[in-house]
């Protein structure tokens, strides 16, 4: 579905965030002791204070980072783990992204998007198999559009196995207006998931060449999972 990118530019300050960067190369190691007890006192951390995190070279340090990590989601969600499936509906794409397997240059690849059937059938062997929650996903081209999304989606609702169901759908596809993300919405979906691979504009750049994603501007916007 086109967006207009019409008056948009990036929101990213890249040069506040190489002089973050730049500023935190050799914070002492107190000063990082004293962020990991923030972030475990569950506060907010502040760029700064992530940029330190992020130039840590010490191995001592950066097992501290990680184990304060991991008791921080401990502490938050304890030892429970929520498993969903991947449901591939389609792979056709109009993206050249360098590094996935759909984009439209991989002649190679072979295209296919699945029927009602098709779909009935992927649903019923995965809740056969026990899952109760899915991430449907798609590849970026005009024919997965809002409505084909939520009635693909709808489908997969309705679909019942012997004593068991899909009861979580979430999205992986591309962005939409907010008309399109209405649609979906009145399906039901879990979560609608868009990937932003890098925030690093000349990254992004040799990344996906021709993405259209890419403002007129020259800038890139940064999509974010909603």
């Amino acid at each position: 579905m086109k967006i207009s990118t019409e008056g948009l530019k990036s929101f990213i300050p890249n040069a506040e965030i190489e002089r973050l960067l730049k500023e935190q190369e050799n914070a002492p190691a107190s000063r990082i002791r004293d962020i990991i007890a923030k972030s475990l006192d569950k506060q907010r951390l502040n760029p700064d204070e992530t940029a330190a995190l992020i130039n840590v070279k010490d191995p001592e340090l950066r097992q501290m980072i990680m184990d304060g990590a991991r008791e921080l989601k401990e502490r938050i969600y304890g030892n429970r783990i929520v498993l969903f499936a991947p449901l591939y509906v389609g792979n056709e794409c109009i993206n050249d992204c360098v590094y996935c397997g759909f984009r439209i240059s991989n002649t190679e690849c072979s295209r296919s998007t699945l029927s009602h059937d098709d779909l009935v059938n992927e649903t019923k062997a995965l809740v056969e198999t026990g899952h109760k929650r899915l991430i449907m996903v798609y590849g970026e081209h005009p024919k997965y559009d809002a409505r084909f999304i939520a009635d693909t989606v709808q489908t997969v609702y309705e679909t019942k196995y012997k004593k068991g169901e899909i009861r979580r759908v979430n999205i992986n596809a591309a962005p939409m207006d907010i008309e399109g993300y209405r649609i979906v919405k009145a399906v039901g979906i879990g979560t609608y998931q868009i990937f932003q691979e890098t925030y690093h504009q000349p990254a992004m750049k040799s990344c996906i060449p021709e993405d259209p994603r890419a403002v007129s501007s020259g800038d890139w916007m940064g999509w974010t999972a909603l």
